[in-house]
């Protein structure tokens, strides 16, 4: 057990913290303006970053290379410590930047090197450093760099806010990422498939084409101001001869800064000077008689980002205890924002005052997600004016709750009062749907004139009633259904579609009587086109600040193309080890899991509110069915508070749409039916929970949505308004027109909020080309990296250190298997180069030397066997009675064991299993868990000794199965063994039992060492 920091290191560092993002701000402001030296582009920013230790979840190794101040790396208290960078290609590296919190390093080396298992070659050393931001000029080539840490300035560990390598990959290439790269595009034409979207890609096999005439163009939109150093060229055979290079503020005037008569095609490098927000190529001659094509157009730079940018000056706070003290003047309380994104705050003026704080909870990623309360209540220091009025230096998205206050200091320091406005100036989309534009709104119903739900300038509540009182009883209740594929005027499309079916489809929603978009979701719960692990293999990591980024990744792409909905996260503590689904929750601590769900919902809806670019989380399954099952939940008045608690917190973190189970509860409604249509287990998440959000079912028979919608559901998930014996007349004699306006009401209401009446659409040509690029991929790589969970390691069996030559085998069928990473409608993606554990553990033998053969192979000299379930959905591969191996995937283990081969069990975890029949038998356990398409280079990683195990099991692993189930028992709640509304119970008596009820009836989080389990809960080695 750490020793933890004494009191006073939270104080200073929160002053140290304010210096240091003074200075990394001041820093980043005058990148543009470095002297004329070598020095190339920066090339650590998103790369994978892995270091020795960290101090806490809060702290991980990557938050050194996200451009972001706020975030920082920090290790334990010992020397030495490193961090360490994959650039990704060998680079020549010129310059280091380090941005040191108050924990930096007195004595250090910078190191490079061709792999991570060395050598190193030091390329800089001191042992005097300072500390603040240090520029090195070094002078190295590696693909791998790390700063080695061997004498530490303070008691703590080391601490980075960033750490930032420059140069340049590959023979006169620049290096780094082009600041063109996946940026909107736009372009005079293109030829079939190929879309502009290609030529920014970074892959040369994917290409944009013009059609066969001049002159032709092609424009980057690099949203802000863009200083140009060099443009790139990759030519297919049809290319110009005759070209211009343009930049543009507006994207309207444009400024030649490179011409040429003379292009000569092939890869063209080309020094060039110029600033704007937008570049592009015109061409005006063809070398052939086809059009232009480029395989990549690829533009390097800077872009300053100052516009877009808040200033924080502060961490994310709660309000002062004592309000009211002076007034707000402006905007009014309550104002809707829709002329300018800086509108100017002004306020009365103090008596003594020498200075003005000013705080608005501006949407940030860095908050501490362990922590209860609402998002939206926690501000952000932006400004400390000496006058009573401040214009923001940054463009305020759009929002619909921003809340700020003042704090004037001097001889006393006196707070405001709080107020609210909200920020709303769309861009209209203009997609050749038949909706014209009149007087600045979309005509949705085709009139000529802007009616009220049309003008957005109005307040949402405004517009919502307009709306409703135009619609007919019909329209309002196919509002409340799914099948908008078939069904123009229904509310909702089960998705995932593909891009241009979905986009199409949304043409249709737009040529209805009202031209009442729809909002496409689908099971897409652990990512989009990028897929990451699933939620109990995240509670393995405890990585918060990760978890916000994966949703806020799965946000992005969502948006790309327009769906604009997603049936998860879910909140459910999976407290039963034979429940199927337990897989796709968050373990079985309630207290990970609402901090896991808090992020998950946040980075989703990009920020603690729903706005016009979030994508809308469905949290579920209420009321909890990790305390039962898809049959009956079993809590009971104590128990239910545990399994509240992550239904609470997503609350807490803006979630205003919430899916009920399958399950029924014996205790919210004795004997009753299923969540979706009990009206008792509906009435306790409004009443109880104080829910005013959306309620959407889980997938009913149609003869339940009628008594679905009398109980309280507001939309009827997957419900098809043709399905046979099914009649919308019926739904409407059967349902209150009350109950049918208040459901609608809350349907309407979000989907104003999500912006969609002035831009449903994505961008169906471009927008896939922007999926599962490299930094969401690091991502997905990271996240499974840290629940990778060692268990046992016998021996020092890993990480493999064989010589080159030697054999190793690697067997069982989830060597191979594209499916076991994920389920439902998430997937391994082979286009995009992901890899099986076996095709991953065979790249990364061969940087060793070692053979690697599949199922058998001559004198192995070790045997990586992986085993468990593929993927599945509702039900188990096999019984779910059965949580342990069967006999076929059991004899692999055994049968290289018997041959005297060490074996490493990779085990595909999505449950509890029994692993004690074989535990002995295996000299290494990895758990993988369904770790997303990263899990195989994730495993073959460990294994290699690249990074260092840092997962913790998300439940306790049952002794045996008598610790679960009766002798012959099956699932029904009779037979079983733990308590299924109980944690930390396997093997555990009735006075532990006890003990752990009264701790949840207290609100205290139950401890995790009871029972008797062969792994407790939270077991993981962090070393081999």
């Amino acid at each position: 057990m750490r020793t933890p920091p004494p009191p006073s290191r939270r104080p200073r560092r929160l002053a140290t913290t304010i210096a240091a993002l003074l200075v990394l701000l001041a820093a980043y402001l005058t990148v543009p303006a470095r002297p004329a030296t070598a020095v190339g582009p920066l090339l650590s920013q998103g790369r994978p970053t892995t270091a020795s230790s960290v101090e806490q979840g809060g702290t991980p190794a990557s938050a050194a290379t996200d451009g972001d101040p706020g975030t920082r790396w920090s290790s334990a208290f010992a020397d030495p410590q490193w961090l360490q960078v994959d650039l990704g290609a060998t680079a020549t590296i010129d310059q280091v930047q380090l941005a040191w919190e108050a924990a930096y390093a007195r004595a250090f080396q910078i190191q490079v090197a061709t792999d991570p298992a060395g050598p190193w070659t030091t390329v800089y050393s001191t042992t005097t450093g300072t500390g603040g931001t240090q520029t090195l000029a070094v002078a190295g080539t590696g693909r791998y760099i790390r700063m080695y840490g061997t004498s530490r300035a303070t008691g703590y560990g080391y601490s980075l806010w960033e750490f930032q390598v420059y140069g340049t990959t590959g023979p006169g290439q620049p290096g780094g990422r082009p600041i063109s790269e996946f940026r909107k595009v736009a372009a005079s034409s293109w030829e079939g498939g190929n879309a502009p979207a290609a030529a920014l890609d970074g892959r040369t096999t994917t290409r944009w084409s013009s059609q066969f005439s001049d002159p032709q163009w092609l424009s980057v939109d690099f949203g802000g101001v863009a200083t140009i150093s060099r443009v790139v060229l990759n030519w297919e055979t049809a290319y110009a001869t005759g070209y211009r290079l343009e930049t543009s503020a507006d994207g309207t005037t444009w400024t030649t800064i490179y011409s040429t008569t003379t292009g000569r095609g092939g890869v063209e490098q080309l020094a060039v000077t110029g600033s704007g927000r937008y570049l592009r190529f015109h061409g005006t001659a063809r070398a052939t008689g086809y059009g232009y094509s480029l395989w990549e157009f690829q533009v390097y730079g800077t872009v300053d980002e100052a516009a877009t940018t808040a200033p924080m000056l502060s961490g994310p706070s709660r309000p002062p205890g004592t309000l009211n003290q002076f007034a707000l003047t402006a905007p009014a309380d309550g104002a809707m924002v829709t002329t300018t994104r800086r509108p100017v705050l002004t306020w009365a003026a103090v008596a003594g005052a020498t200075r003005y704080q000013v705080w608005i909870n501006i949407s940030r990623t860095d908050y501490d997600f362990t922590a209860p309360g609402n998002l939206l209540d926690l501000y952000t220091k932006v400004a400390e004016p000496t006058g009573t009025s401040y214009t923001p230096t940054w463009d305020l998205p759009d929002r619909w709750t921003y809340k700020w206050y003042v704090t004037a200091t001097g001889a006393t320091t006196t707070t405001s009062n709080i107020r609210r406005f909200s920020v709303y100036l769309p861009t209209l989309e203009t997609v050749a749907d038949g909706v014209g534009i009149v007087a600045g709104s979309r005509d949705l119903n085709r009139n000529g004139a802007v009616e009220p739900y049309e003008n957005w300038r109005l307040p949402v509540d405004t517009r919502v009633d307009d709306l409703l009182g135009r619609m007919t009883a019909e329209e309002k209740a196919y509002q409340m259904f799914y099948n908008a594929q078939a069904y123009p005027r229904s509310g909702w499309h089960f998705g995932p579609a593909q891009a241009q079916d979905l986009h199409d489809q949304l043409l249709a929603s737009s040529g209805t009587r009202l031209g009442i978009p729809f909002v496409s979701a689908g099971d897409t719960i652990h990512g989009y086109q990028t897929t990451y692990p699933m939620q109990s293999a995240l509670a393995a990591a405890r990585d918060y600040a990760l978890d916000y980024k994966l949703g806020d990744m799965q946000r992005r792409e969502q948006l790309e193309v327009g769906t604009r909905g997603v049936l998860g996260p879910l909140a459910e503590v999976g407290t039963k080890v034979i429940y199927p689904r337990i897989q796709e929750g968050n373990g079985e601590n309630a207290q990970v899991a609402a901090a896991q769900v808090r992020a998950l919902v946040a980075g989703l809806q990009g920020g603690p509110e729903l706005n016009p670019a979030s994508v809308l989380a469905t949290v579920k399954h209420w009321p909890g069915e990790g305390a039962g099952g898809e049959a009956l939940i079993v809590y009971d008045g104590v128990t239910i508070k545990y399994h509240m608690i992550p239904f609470r917190a997503a609350m807490e973190a803006g979630a205003v749409n919430i899916m009920p189970g399958y399950a029924g509860s014996s205790y919210l409604d004795p004997g009753g039916p299923g969540a979706g249509d009990s009206a008792p287990i509906l009435a306790y998440l409004r009443q109880n929970l104080g829910y005013q959000g959306l309620i959407t079912t889980d997938w009913l028979p149609s003869g339940s949505w009628v008594g679905a919608a009398k109980a309280g559901s507001d939309v009827m998930g997957g419900a098809d308004p043709g399905a046979a014996g099914f009649s919308m007349a019926t739904f409407l004699a059967n349902v209150p027109a009350a109950r049918i306006d208040d459901a609608v009401r809350r349907v309407l209401r979000l989907k104003f909020q999500l912006g969609i009446f002035e831009s449903p659409y994505g961008d169906p040509v471009n927008g896939p080309y922007r999926f599962h690029q490299p930094a969401y991929a690091a991502l997905a790589n990271q996240a499974s990296r840290e629940a990778m969970t060692l268990l046992k390691n016998d021996g020092a069996v890993l990480p493999i250190r064989l010589t080159a030559g030697d054999n190793i085998v690697v067997a069982g069928p989830r060597a191979a298997d594209t499916t076991a990473c994920c389920v439902w409608t998430s997937f391994f993606h082979a286009e995009y180069g992901s890899q099986t554990m076996l095709d991953a553990i065979r790249t990364r033998a061969a940087r060793a030397g070692v053979n690697v053969y599949s199922g058998d192979g001559p004198n192995p000299k070790l045997a990586i066997v992986a085993v468990g379930e593929t993927s599945y959905t509702h039900a188990t591969n096999w019984p779910k009675e059965q949580p342990y191996l069967p006999p076929d995937q059991l004899k692999v283990i055994q049968d290289f064991r018997a041959r005297g081969i060490p074996v490493v069990v990779a085990l595909v975890l999505p449950r509890p299993y029994v692993i004690t029949e074989w535990h002995d038998l295996a000299s290494a356990i990895v758990v993988t868990y369904r770790g997303g398409e990263e899990m195989g280079p994730a495993l073959a990683g460990l294994l290699f000794g690249d990074y260092t195990p840092s997962g913790r099991l998300p439940w306790q692993l049952p002794r045996s199965l008598a610790d679960v189930l009766r002798p012959g028992g099956t699932d029904v709640p009779a037979d079983a063994v733990e308590a299924w509304d109980l944690p930390y119970d396997l093997g555990a008596g009735a006075g532990e039992r006890a003990e752990i009820r009264a701790s949840i009836d207290a609100g205290q989080p139950p401890a995790t060492t009871y029972g008797n389990p062969l792994y407790p809960y939270g077991a993981g080695r962090t070393g081999f």
